[in-house]
């Protein structure tokens, strides 16, 4: 099916994986993370829609590379990610791991648009681990050593560091850093994402409430790897038992309440859950495409 409805075909498909992108960062409250109200100190919401719209056209590139039957396109949805953010002037790490989870699909939906999620999430996890090659790894250190994001570190392991030379597989840079939520979702199918997904699909409330209880539920079920990797496991540990107490803060009394008691713990240790909240944007992108394509009236 080359035309869904609406006025949609297949790699239109994409922009509604994007509005992921582009509403998570303006929902508010949120715990230590950027929101409409609360910028960090080096980037505000404006800078996340900046992003959101460059990583709209990656999306896009990616899905019309491979509908073309051309190799690599999650390779060249990092490629042209990377000049665009070049050309707009951005040079530090914004919502990269929503792009990375968000190719993957976007390539699927050249295939799978129309289909249901769990089968387009199915063709993502399929072309990451069958269709990736040396390309795709190569063109994903080139965007890290672009931005730099500052939980890098120093690295020894099986897979170069970044600014140290290029790996021969992109599975295997999944592989190596598998113990970082977005890296391992992408091994493993999304499982956290669809999760997320499903949690949101059933919920009886807005929109907002929805996204703010499954954000914690999440959080006290999984922690923040981008909270370990910046601040230690200690802090890891820490962040989830903080969020399983706002979860039953929630239940006494309201969402909004229990993220703000959380923000205000958070926000002054500087611990910001943005691993969690790259699975967050993309499991909403795929909540707009269930809305518009697969519900029927």
């Amino acid at each position: 099916m080359s035309e869904l409805k609406y006025g949609l075909d297949r790699c239109s498909a994409t922009t509604l994986i994007a509005q992921g992108l582009y509403l998570e960062p303006v929902i508010h409250p949120k715990p230590g993370a950027v929101t409409c109200l609360r910028p960090h100190g080096d980037k505000s919401v404006v800078d996340f829609i900046v992003n959101a719209s460059l990583a709209e056209i990656a999306l896009h590139e990616a899905c019309t590379w491979r509908l073309r039957g051309l190799e690599s396109p999650i390779a060249r949805g990092f490629e042209v990610y990377r000049l665009l953010a070049l050309r707009a002037g951005l040079r530090t790490n914004i919502a990269l791991g929503s792009l990375v989870l968000a190719l993957p699909i976007a390539s699927a939906l050249s295939s799978k648009a129309g289909a249901p999620v769990v089968d387009v999430v199915r063709e993502a996890h399929s072309i990451v681990v069958s269709e990736t090659s040396s390309r795709d790894a190569v063109e994903y250190y080139k965007l890290l050593e672009l931005l730099r994001p500052s939980h890098l570190g120093r690295y020894e392991g099986p897979v170069p560091g970044i600014g140290s030379g290029y790996p021969t597989s992109f599975t295997e840079v999944l592989r190596a850093a598998s113990w970082d939520l977005v890296h391992r979702e992408l091994l493993e199918g999304y499982p956290v994402t669809l999760e997320a997904f499903k949690t949101m699909l059933e919920s009886k409330g807005s929109m907002h409430e929805s996204f703010l209880h499954t954000l914690l539920e999440l959080l006290a079920r999984y922690g923040d790897t981008l909270i370990a990797s910046k601040f230690g496991f200690s802090a890891y540990r820490r962040a989830r038992m903080e969020a399983l107490e706002a979860l039953r803060i929630a239940m006494v009394d309201n969402v909004y309440e229990a993220v703000e008691w959380l923000d205000r713990l958070w926000r002054p240790r500087g611990w910001n859950p943005g691993a969690v909240l790259d699975v967050m944007a993309v499991a909403l992108g795929l909540l707009f495409y269930h809305k518009i394509v697969e519900e029927r009236s």
